[in-house]
C-alpha cells in the first residue's frame, strides 16, 4: 500500500472512529455495566472494523451505525456465553468413578466388557485420553472411538443395572 494511501486510510478511520465512539461506549457500557469490559467490547469492535473495512465503505452511514452496534452486542454476547460455560465447566460433576459404586465393583464390570471398548472406557475415563488420542492409538477413526464408548457406557450401565437388580433379589 503507498504511503499517501496508508496516511490517507488512517485519517479517515480516525473519523470514522470519532463519528462513532461515544454512542457505542455508551451502549457498552449498558450492556456491560463494567467500565472495562466495556473498553474491551469497544476494542474488539474497531478490530472487526478495520478487519471489515472494505465491506464498511460500501454501505451508508446509518447502515454502518447498524453494523457497528450489531457487531458490538454480538461480541457480548459471546463473551457471556463463554464465561456461561467458564463456570458450567468449573461447576461440572465428578466422572463416573467416584460414584456409590465402589471402584472395584465398577472395574469389575468393566472387565466384563468387549477388549477394545473395555479398553476405550479406560482410556477415556481413566486416563482421561479425548477420542484423537485413543484413535491414535488404537489406529482407528475418531467417529469409531465415539460410537464404542458409547457402547461399551450403554453395555457398562446395563451390567450394572442387572448386578443391582441381582442384588435385590437376593435381599
Amino acid at each position: 500500500m503507498q504511503k499517501e494511501t496508508w496516511e490517507q486510510l488512517m485519517i479517515d478511520l480516525d473519523q470514522f472512529v470519532r463519528l462513532h465512539e461515544r454512542a457505542l461506549l455508551n451502549f457498552a457500557l449498558q450492556l456491560t455495566r463494567d467500565e472495562d469490559d466495556a473498553y474491551d467490547l469497544l476494542q474488539d469492535t474497531w478490530l472487526k472494523c478495520i478487519t471489515f473495512q472494505q465491506l464498511l465503505s460500501t454501505l451508508s452511514e446509518q447502515k454502518q451505525r447498524s453494523w457497528l452496534f450489531t457487531v458490538l452486542k454480538n461480541r457480548w454476547l459471546d463473551i457471556c456465553r463463554h464465561r456461561k460455560l467458564e463456570q458450567l465447566t468449573a461447576s461440572a460433576p465428578e466422572p463416573v468413578a467416584s460414584s456409590s459404586l465402589p471402584l472395584q465393583l465398577l472395574e469389575a464390570q468393566l472387565e466384563k466388557l468387549p477388549p477394545l471398548e473395555r479398553e476405550i472406557v479406560y482410556q477415556k475415563y481413566w486416563l482421561g485420553c479425548n477420542s484423537r488420542q485413543i484413535a491414535q492409538d488404537k489406529g482407528i477413526p475418531e467417529g469409531t472411538v465415539r460410537w464404542r464408548l458409547k457402547l461399551g457406557l450403554d453395555k457398562l450401565r446395563n451390567l450394572i443395572e442387572q448386578r443391582d437388580k441381582e442384588e435385590r433379589c437376593l435381599l
